[in-house]
């Protein structure tokens, strides 16, 4: 997997272990708007791994073609069926947390 951006994003609410969810509940409106720098080229539909520092990770697919170098956000990467798909979370961490994000493009 070659890595395709990375930010840190604030949680809006606590999460315990087990809970699922989402892209959309997890980050608030300004969060999921944050700008993440594209490091590399991708089609749409390609599939992205999206790992939430210890939380847990998914598996979503791109809903348009990105090149390297544009800014997106969380909103503008994904559909809205793929941003709220629902992420089995591996621990429990408290509102106000900063998470990174990591995303690897899965060859």
């Amino acid at each position: 997997m070659e890595k395709f951006a990375s930010t840190d994003l604030t949680l809006v609410k606590s999460v315990r272990k087990g809970n699922k969810e989402s892209l959309l509940s997890l980050f608030s409106v300004p969060e999921r708007y944050k700008h993440i720098k594209v490091l590399m080229n991708a089609d749409e539909g390609a599939s992205i791994r999206v790992s939430l520092e210890g939380l847990g990770e998914i598996d979503l697919k791109l809903g348009a073609d990105m090149e390297q170098g544009q800014n997106k956000t969380i909103m503008t990467l994904f559909d809205f069926s793929e941003r709220s798909k629902p992420i089995e979370l591996n621990e429990d961490v408290e509102a106000g947390a900063s998470i990174t994000v990591n995303m690897w493009v899965k060859m």
